[in-house]
């Protein structure tokens, strides 16, 4: 990389990011490698000390304008930049470079999907959509996922916008099931695959035990497999 400025016992290549945010009228910044904040982001563990480019708070980053101390410590309610820079890189503005934004857009729209599979279903034909088709539909829809909005607070938005162009129920059924130990490997897989284990534990006798929630659809499916697997050896209890 081609120059740059020390600052905070660091040098700031001309290339880092800045991540800001806002505490009151008042924003801060703090200069960050791009990839690495970005994967922290992400939920990856990285050392904070490799991430900042610099271990200075300011005002206004571009400029070198520093944070006051005062400023600091009444805002985040301490001055170690190492306290306070988590919480800038997770909840601040991050200017995405486009691949960057392209990888978290694609993997977000793939987990929704996957979510909205697994859950619904189609009441004309009592069958779930699959993957395929929902990923068309939200296409149809131009649906646009949010990189930075959590998956759980876009997938309301995302089916409204589907239910213009595909019909989709949410009936849902959660099931307690034990399976025994000889069977628990390939019965846990039969499980995952129907729904959404909710909890799980697995026991001294080395039977799995697990709370599922699935489309209420798939149930008699599932009671089937599980039954044929364990030969009838199969504890399946419905949760009210």
């Amino acid at each position: 990389m081609m120059g740059g400025k020390k600052s905070g016992e660091k040098w700031v290549d001309i290339d880092a990011v800045i991540v800001g945010i806002k505490k009151g009228h008042l924003r801060f910044e703090i200069f960050v490698d791009t990839d690495l904040a970005f994967n922290y982001r992400r939920g990856e563990d990285i050392p904070i000390q490799d991430i900042l480019k610099s271990f200075e708070i300011y005002e206004d980053a571009k400029r070198g304008e520093r944070a006051t101390d005062s400023l600091v410590k009444d805002a985040f309610g301490s001055g170690d930049v190492f306290d306070i820079a988590p919480e800038i890189i997770k909840q601040g503005e991050f200017r995405l470079t486009h691949e960057q934004r392209v990888q978290l857009v694609e993997e977000k729209t793939e987990t929704i999907i996957q979510h909205i599979s697994k859950r619904a279903m189609n009441p004309q034909t009592g069958h779930p959509h699959p993957p395929d088709r929902i990923r068309q539909a939200m296409e149809e829809a131009k649906i646009r996922i949010e990189p930075f909005i959590s998956v759980d607070d876009q997938i309301p938005t995302v089916v409204k916008s589907l239910r213009v162009i595909i019909p989709i129920s949410f009936e849902s059924v959660k099931l307690q099931i034990t399976i025994p130990a000889t069977y628990a490997g390939k019965g846990y897989n039969l499980v995952a695959n129907a729904g959404v284990i909710k909890t799980e534990s697995w026991n001294l006798d080395g039977s799995w035990s697990g709370l599922v929630e699935l489309p209420a659809q798939k149930r008699q499916e599932l009671y089937d497999e599980l039954n044929k697997l364990t030969k009838g050896q199969i504890r399946i209890e419905v949760v009210r």
